[in-house]
């Protein structure tokens, strides 16, 4: 994005993305210069000025010119995904439609892989082989709570578990915070033991680790030598997608909801706000399947 802005809305986008970085510096970086051009088109278009005067037309003129450069659906979905960050931060997130169909944006090819669901056998061979208990206890964070890697890296228990209720506040995509209900009591026992590993107000990361990063490359390889990753076709991230398939699947089954409550349901506590996303997570499940 260039620094030296040439218009309003390009000094204005500068001010709302320095006081906004929860995302790491990749996403801040490509968010920076989609809604550079964003910005751009509506003024070169209609000469805006203001974010604060942001109208419909606005956002349907941007969503057409992107249809015209884009010939990748999934480019035109990650730049959706960036305009509603944009319009949350301005405080009018209901310009940008929730689904991509109301824009005439289909779903985008997603490459699914085998590994959708990783059956408790197997998650019990997989926390065997890890030696790090703060690992195990991201591992299983992420299997009984759906968090995501960084949420469950930065999670502090001993603060932000707080009777039955979990607060999602750190990490999370696009800083939306989010809570959760716990509904048995193995999420309980993970949490326990969270606590006891981390408690306070510290968090899972250890204190002699400097940053996320050298986190991050840490537990990646020691969940490689584990058997987890991409070359065994069973993440980190296919944990969580256990855990949001399991909650649809008892919310349908056992509690009696409908398809479309429980995704309202499960979408929300796992921080999602389209329900798009969270039907890709689920699609090709046989538990979610057969609850429906």
């Amino acid at each position: 994005m260039d620094r030296n802005p040439k218009f309003p809305l390009e000094r204005q986008l500068i001010s709302i993305l320095a006081a906004n970085r929860e995302d790491s510096y990749a996403t801040q970086r490509k968010r920076g210069y989609i809604l550079a051009r964003a910005a751009g088109l509506v003024h070169e278009r209609f000469g805006l000025e203001k974010w604060g005067n942001l109208k419909a037309k606005h956002i349907n003129d941007i969503v057409e010119a992107w249809k015209l450069e884009d010939t990748e659906r999934r480019s035109i979905e990650e730049k959706l995904s960036h305009l509603r960050w944009l319009v949350r931060k301005i405080g009018k997130a209901n310009l940008v439609p929730r689904s991509n169909a109301a824009l005439g944006v289909l779903p985008g090819p997603r490459h699914t892989r085998a590994g959708k669901i990783i059956p408790e056998k197997r998650v019990a061979e997989m926390l065997a082989a890890v030696p790090d208990e703060r690992v195990r206890t991201m591992m299983l964070l992420a299997r009984h709570l759906g968090l995501r890697f960084k949420e469950a890296s930065l999670f502090r228990p001993g603060h932000d578990w707080q009777g039955d209720r979990v607060w999602v506040k750190r990490g999370t995509k696009g800083g939306q915070p989010r809570y959760l209900w716990l509904h048995n009591a193995r999420q309980a026992e993970v949490l326990e033991g969270a606590r006891r590993l981390a408690p306070g107000e510290a968090g899972i990361i250890p204190a002699e680790c400097r940053t996320f990063e050298e986190w991050r490359q840490y537990v990646y390889r020691v969940l490689r030598k584990a058997g987890v990753g991409r070359a065994t076709d069973q993440t980190f991230h296919d944990l969580r997608r256990t855990y949001l398939c399991e909650r649809m699947k008892h919310l349908i089954s056992v509690k009696g909801l409908t398809h479309d409550k429980a995704a309202a349901i499960v979408a929300r506590e796992a921080g999602h706000h389209r329900l798009e996303i969270l039907e890709w997570y689920i699609a090709d499940s046989d538990e979610a399947a057969d609850a429906a």
